[in-house]
């Protein structure tokens, strides 16, 4: 990411995404207190799309720990899926 915004963008994006491909709603956003995520238009994005937005507690990488387990689960999932398509996983 490059850009401050960008992650705003990346959240709509990944929204739509979610509605259109799989057409699940999303209820729960978790991040930390940055001010990308928190922001009055971002607030109001919430709001329209009925989004409970949770914040973590600065500094507490314990509550981290759900976000960190599903993360790994999709890059396991990536490698199996790699390893089954007979691909080279490089590092």
């Amino acid at each position: 990411m490059t850009e401050k915004s960008e992650p705003s963008q990346l959240v709509k994006h990944f929204f739509m995404m979610a509605d259109t491909l799989f057409e699940a709603n999303i209820r729960i956003i978790r991040s930390d207190n940055r001010s990308e995520f928190t922001f009055d238009p971002k607030k109001k994005f919430y709001r329209e799309h009925e989004i409970m937005h949770q914040t973590i507690c600065v500094d507490t990488p314990q509550q981290n720990g759900k976000v960190k387990r599903k993360y790994r689960y999709i890059l396991n999932v990536a490698r199996a899926l790699y390893f089954q398509a007979n691909f080279l996983i490089e590092f």
